[in-house]
């Protein structure tokens, strides 16, 4: 079967390129064909979009996997939708329409639909009394007619094995199939003959329902008129002269949450999707005036954003602090440890560059949870480096006896450049391979690229920037700390190299 479909499939590739040529040869003076390819994300959308157009429909384009998630953790299909609850549908309809028409005139928003509530069409069908009456006819006659033609009645039912299957009796198709056809269902004036066959019927089944399966006594009228009498063919009134019948516009589907009438206006958004919303909500509240017992919920995919940044307004503090106590149990020094946290804002700034200058080399990447992410983890690999160089300087240090050992501020000054320059190599080449292993996680493509892409691009851009930094001034810093620590050490020498150097 497998080698069956393989030699398929190359068949139809080699009668596809078959086809090509030949068109190619036959009109190459006026026709050039062309496969397509694709250009940055979202330009086959936006023309598709500009194609696929349904006059009275709007399209909404996501993935389905996502589209089911948005929908079981928010309720809303797109990742933005705005939530109208108010006391009617027609109420909530107008307040939606007009929801929906701010939010197209806002930059970025994509897409904005308002759920129309659609009518259904219902066969509607009132019993007139008065017309059945008129023709002796009770109205429990009229629901019955009605019940077996359009609904079915269930007169027995069959057993095979330990199933029951219902036995029902209804009208044809063609007797029900619209209103007209309806109007002319009959009615009989001194009701349904159950004389006819219903003894058996009662002899089969003994046990069955009394209220479906009716006695001859059980089936005459005493308010038939006179001149419906015994041995005469009952009088047959078609349906439609004792009663209304029209179809009724109801509507398809009333939805509802916690007990209040709801609709939603959906849109989404190439922007950051938490500062659209925020924008978005100032622009609605300012514009849509709502009536009484109306408002409004904003929901969707940003729910999860919001969460996940208030989460990290401690997670980021925390990770801080972690980082900070570590190296002070490491080093036991809250001089040293301060320096290495000065590699955290410069960390922080090289992200932010890198994200603002990445719309330059492609699609610009939204500030999501995952480049919140990145960011904590870029502060980590900053001090990570820093560590190394603060190690060497350290260890500079100490070769010459420590600070009790160093005789002169120039020999301070030589141990620092000695830590930070003939140690150099070691250092550029751990900063290098994380450089190099990160760079092609920012053109990745595939499952997960949407996490590791915003991720990585606050990482790489944090340890280029801050790599130069902790190169350049860590040892500066770390000397002006060495210095003074000197200077409270040997205040007799100080004077006189301060003496030295101000002459």
């Amino acid at each position: 079967m497998g080698n069956d479909l393989k030699k398929l499939a190359s068949q139809s590739t080699e009668d596809l390129n078959v086809f090509q040529k030949d068109l190619e040869k036959s009109f190459s003076d006026r026709l050039y064909l062309w496969c397509r390819q694709g250009g940055p994300k979202g330009d086959l959308v936006k023309e598709m979009h500009s194609v696929l157009q349904v006059p009275g429909w709007t399209n909404i384009w996501t993935q389905p996997i996502a589209n089911r998630i948005d929908m079981l953790s928010t309720g809303v299909r797109t990742p933005i939708g705005v939530k109208v609850f108010g006391p009617d549908l027609e109420t909530i309809d107008r307040v939606c329409k007009e929801i929906e028409g701010v939010l197209r005139t806002i930059p970025g928003a994509q897409y904005v639909v308002a759920e129309p509530i659609m009518g259904k069409g219902y066969l509607e069908i009132t019993i007139d009394r008065r017309r059945a009456a008129r023709y002796g006819i009770q109205v429990g006659d009229i629901q019955d007619t009605i019940e077996v033609a359009l609904g079915g009645r269930v007169l027995t039912q069959t057993v095979e094995g330990r199933d029951r299957f219902p036995v029902r009796v209804r009208y044809a198709r063609d007797f029900r199939e619209d209103e007209v056809a309806v109007r002319h269902l009959l009615v009989s004036a001194g009701g349904m003959d159950r004389s006819v066959g219903m003894s058996a019927v009662n002899e089969a089944n003994p046990g069955g329902d009394t209220g479906v399966l009716m006695t001859p006594q059980q089936g005459l009228h005493e308010a038939a008129p006179g001149h419906v009498g015994a041995g005469r063919p009952r009088l047959q009134i078609p349906l439609g002269e004792v009663a209304d019948i029209h179809i009724v516009e109801g509507p398809a589907m009333i939805k509802s949450e916690n007990g209040q009438l709801r609709n939603y206006v959906t849109l989404t958004t190439d922007r950051d999707v938490v500062g659209f919303v925020e924008g978005a909500q100032k622009v609605v509240d300012e514009k849509v005036t709502l009536p009484e017992g109306v408002h409004i919920e904003w929901s969707g995919e940003f729910e999860n954003q919001v969460r996940a940044a208030r989460t990290n307004l401690f997670v980021f503090p925390a990770a801080v602090l972690i980082i900070f106590v570590i190296l002070y149990l490491t080093y036991k020094d809250l001089a040293d440890a301060g320096l290495m946290m000065l590699a955290i804002p410069e960390a922080l700034a090289g992200g932010a560059f890198l994200m603002a200058a990445w719309h330059w080399l492609a699609p610009p990447v939204e500030f999501s949870v995952a480049v919140q992410v990145g960011f904590i983890a870029c502060f980590g690999m900053a001090t990570e480096t820093g560590i190394i160089m603060l190690v060497y300087l350290r260890d500079a240090i100490d070769k010459r006896g420590g600070l009790a050992g160093i005789q002169s501020l120039a020999e301070l000054r030589q141990a620092v450049i000695e830590g930070a320059v003939h140690r150099l190599r070691p250092k550029l080449l751990t900063e290098g391979v994380a450089i190099i292993a990160l760079a092609p996680m920012l053109w990745a493509t595939g499952v997960g690229a949407e996490i590791i892409k915003p991720m990585a691009i606050p990482v790489l851009g944090g340890l280029l920037i801050a790599d130069e930094v902790v190169d350049i001034f860590l040892p500066v810093r770390f000397y002006w700390v060495r210095r003074a620590r000197w200077l409270k050490l040997h205040q007799e020498a100080a004077s006189q190299e301060l003496q030295v150097e101000g002459q």
